[in-house]
């Protein structure tokens, strides 16, 4: 495992100290011992270069996004050889080989690996979940920060501001553990880092342990939480007789057009005064629908023309004319326009699952049937939720078994709307980079001042890449299901509904109690709101009597309720 600690300056946020450890050595590399930021990175990368870590995964906790950037650049000094998987704009994992034998072949490698991608969670929660004997310390972000704070200070503890997010309380014991406030930000930060990296190399090799007792399956193959997923419904849930329908090219962009994700939206943006607002969550709402509902499985079949004439029950992913009531007061049926997903009113052209269509036949739609894919029905994911679900009731809420089967209840779904298409990586030379002036290049990002990370399709490739064991209309069907399940509460007389995210309601009146329980699709009452706000998706806030709930994706920065108001 591998930790950077970083700071900010000026706005640019860099590394200033690396520690690794290997399950029984740490090793930390701090930028006042060296020349550079690249110096001090080359050298804990080194420090691994040899035989003894061939075929090492190397984990790092959150590496995907910035800390992939630095690591990519230290690497592409060290070797010509790389190669980078990178999934909607992630790093899932860096190969890197390394020391040449006589014919000038790379002899070994090291995977570098995004352990949030597996285990997506703080390594704080991580560390309490799994039940660690070290756990995460505590450290002064902020300081760091300062500019004028050179990182060979020994001095004064930080003051309270610089501590993210900790109680006071903590902050007092904190405090006491220094004789004559006498602080050492080389020793700190080291100290602070060295935790992290044992914290998380005991996590991962917790969860290992547990997946290989439950699953009889080697975590460390799969660099993904969904791919692991996978690799568990495959080979222990799976019925070896069910065909899943794999899709590929031009069927998967027809398909894909249904694939439209959860319906989040805003209704009304505030109450009325001394109207109260019910939070409500359905639990589980995707392992339910995976349950209860059936999945297209088979080859499928393409018809044009209004199958209904023929077969009022067809199931599929069907091409229609939609015909929407106008007098609707929350509209049900999503689409995709300009970016955005929609619910209009009126008439449109789009894709469906079939599920979706008849139930929205029930609150006025009419439909006109142009063309589409018909599937047998599977009810395949039974076992697989059935055993998860019963892990997860059976285990206690800080239990390893809980926290396991927490996230492969909601991570598999996700799996089968993968893109089939995978692009290519390339670490070139940017003198180089005419090469590639006929491929369909889809990012590229500098990486020092001659060299750049491009992905790209290659036109001119006989054949492309494509990613296995997807299935874009089980997930369209999923999530199709998923919003049929919420429309039950959106258009209810007596009750003003005045926000839905993928799972959630906010109403003003008490749901009927045939709907809530414990079981999977029931709801539970998380909050009522004395007062609430809801600007737009995901973007919200609300008090109760005891404490404010606010919410902006996107934002930084902490707001209270009263300035989201």
């Amino acid at each position: 495992t591998m930790d950077l600690e970083t700071r900010t300056l000026n706005g640019v946020m860099s590394p200033y100290c690396v520690s690794i450890y290997d399950g029984n050595t740490t090793s930390s590399f701090y930028l006042s011992d060296f020349e550079s930021i690249n110096e001090m990175m080359e050298s804990a990368i080194k420090s691994i270069m040899n035989r003894k870590y061939n075929y090492y995964k190397v984990y790092i906790h959150n590496f995907s996004n910035f800390d992939g950037i630095f690591l990519l650049n230290v690497l592409s000094h060290l070797s010509d050889q790389i190669e980078p998987i990178i999934r909607d704009n992630k790093f899932i994992e860096l190969r890197f080989h390394y020391s040449k034998d006589e014919y000038g072949k790379y002899k070994y490698t090291l995977y570098f690996r995004d352990s949030l991608l597996l285990l997506p969670s703080s390594l704080a929660k991580l560390a309490k979940a799994f039940d660690i004997e070290d756990r995460k310390g505590i450290f002064p972000y902020a300081f760091v920060n300062n500019p004028n704070i050179p990182l060979n200070y020994i001095g004064s503890i930080p003051e309270y501001k610089y501590f993210d997010n900790l109680p006071w309380n903590e902050y007092i014991t904190y405090l006491s553990k220094y004789e004559n406030n006498h602080w050492d930000l080389r020793k700190e930060t080291i100290h602070y880092c060295e935790l992290d990296v044992k914290v998380l190399y005991q996590v991962i090799a917790k969860f290992n342990s547990q997946i290989f007792d439950l699953f009889r399956i080697n975590m460390l193959k799969y660099p993904t939480l969904s791919s692991l997923a996978l690799a568990i419904y495959r080979t222990q849930f799976l019925d070896k007789k069910v065909r899943i329908p794999l899709i590929t090219s031009d069927l998967f962009k027809d398909i894909k057009k249904a694939y439209t994700g959860g319906s989040v939206d805003v209704f009304i943006p505030s109450p009325m005064e001394g109207k109260k607002i019910y939070r409500y969550d359905v639990n589980s709402l995707y392992p339910y629908i995976m349950k209860h509902y059936p999945m297209p499985v088979g080859i499928p079949v393409y018809f044009e023309g209004d199958i209904s004439l023929i077969n009022e029950d067809a199931f599929g992913i069907f091409e229609v004319e939609v015909n929407a009531p106008k007098d609707i007061t929350n509209p049900i049926l999503q689409m995709k326009m300009n970016g955005k997903t929609i619910s209009p009113v009126g008439t449109w052209t789009g894709t469906y699952s079939s599920v979706e269509i008849y139930n929205a036949q029930k609150f006025g739609y009419k439909f006109k049937i142009i063309k589409g894919y018909l599937f047998e029905k599977g009810y395949i994911f039974k076992e697989y939720v059935d055993f998860l679900y019963k892990l997860k009731v059976n285990s206690d809420k800080s239990s390893p078994n809980y926290i396991i089967a927490k996230l492969l209840l909601n991570s598999l779904y996700g799996r089968f709307g993968m893109n089939p298409d995978v692009e290519d990586h390339a670490i070139i030379c940017s003198k180089d980079s005419h090469h590639y002036i006929n491929y369909d290049v889809t990012n590229v990002i500098e990486l020092d001042t001659d060299k750049e990370l491009i992905s790209f399709f290659n036109p001119m490739s006989s054949s492309k890449k494509h990613t296995p064991n997807i299935s874009i209309p089980i997930a369209a069907t999923i999530t199709a299901c998923a919003r049929v399940h919420m429309s039950q509460f959106k258009n209810n007389e007596g009750v003003n509904l005045y926000y839905t995210d993928t799972d959630s309601i906010d109403i003003d009146a008490p749901l009927n109690s045939h709907f809530i329980g414990q079981d999977l699709g029931k709801m539970k009452l998380e909050h009522i709101f004395e007062d609430a706000v809801f600007l737009a998706p995901k973007v919200y806030g609300a008090i109760t009597s005891q404490y404010e709930y606010v919410k902006v994706t996107g934002l930084k920065n902490t707001i209270s309720f009263q300035e989201l108001k």
